[in-house]
């Protein structure tokens, strides 16, 4: 099998190397790569009568949340997202390159903006939000195992999208707006045994079901490796505290 030939060092990256993959080979569609993992809100889990402690159904739902494992970004090819008009121009009056800003001689003209695509504060800042289990998007997604795809409308229909979502109980996390104003045109969230992919385009991408699977399988063989999730940090088999960990699509 695989994991024999593995080291210590090369199990601890293969979640990495697996969200790295599904980005940079040549038919990829997708720029970014996140894994939400499921974990008990408090550790070790509180059991439930007649009902295991890692039991996720019914009311035991409360008991978990999912948060940011790891992730990956190929911010080179977010960068290289097709042109975008004046409807898609995000907020220019709190806009700051941090650097030049010469080559835009019309800054509020989209036609004349450099295009900067998916920065890594707005995804790295993802790192930072926590999901409530059989809740909102993401939630739901994992509590059922199921998998969704979203858009970001065409702009004529951009006002009457955020605010549907707005208005939902199912509302998109708050750092996808910002990343459907930096390019992102297609956002999927797949559900595998310990938690969530969500993946994010700058094409529309359509739903594919033989994707779905295809990543499920890929995920279920890395699940099985002992040593590629890490213990939750709240157990005493836990390692390493998080600060220190080193790595490119770890949280910063």
């Amino acid at each position: 099998m695989m994991e024999e030939h593995l080291t210590p060092l090369a199990v601890t990256h293969l979640l990495q190397h697996t969200l790295r993959s599904l980005c940079i080979h040549d038919n990829s569609q997708w720029v970014y790569a996140v894994f939400w993992r499921i974990l008990p809100r408090n550790y070790p889990p509180p059991k439930w009568e007649g009902q295991g402690a890692y039991d996720r159904s019914r009311g035991n739902r409360r008991n978990w949340i999912l948060v940011w494992e790891d992730g990956f970004c190929n911010f080179a090819a977010s960068a290289a997202a097709p042109e975008i008009n004046s409807g898609d121009c995000p907020n220019n009056n709190n806009n700051n390159n941090n650097g030049s800003s010469s080559s835009s001689s019309v800054y509020g003209n989209c036609e004349f903006q450099p295009y900067q695509g998916l920065q890594p504060e707005l995804f790295f800042k993802m790192s930072h939000e926590i999901y409530n289990y059989g809740e909102g998007l993401i939630g739901k997604v994992a509590a059922d195992h199921s998998h969704k795809w979203i858009y970001k409308e065409p702009n004529e229909q951009e006002i009457n999208f955020l605010s549907a979502w707005h208005n939902s109980a199912d509302s998109h996390p708050r750092t996808w707006e910002a990343q459907f104003q930096s390019g992102i045109k297609t956002i999927a969230l797949i559900a595998v045994r310990e938690g969530v992919v969500q993946l994010g385009a700058v094409h529309k991408v359509i739903e594919d079901l033989s994707y779905v699977v295809l990543l499920r399988k890929k995920f279920s063989y890395i699940e099985s490796i002992p040593g590629v999730l890490l213990p939750h940090p709240s157990s005493s088999a836990y390692p390493y505290k998080v600060e220190g960990v080193v790595g490119y699509g770890n949280i910063p």
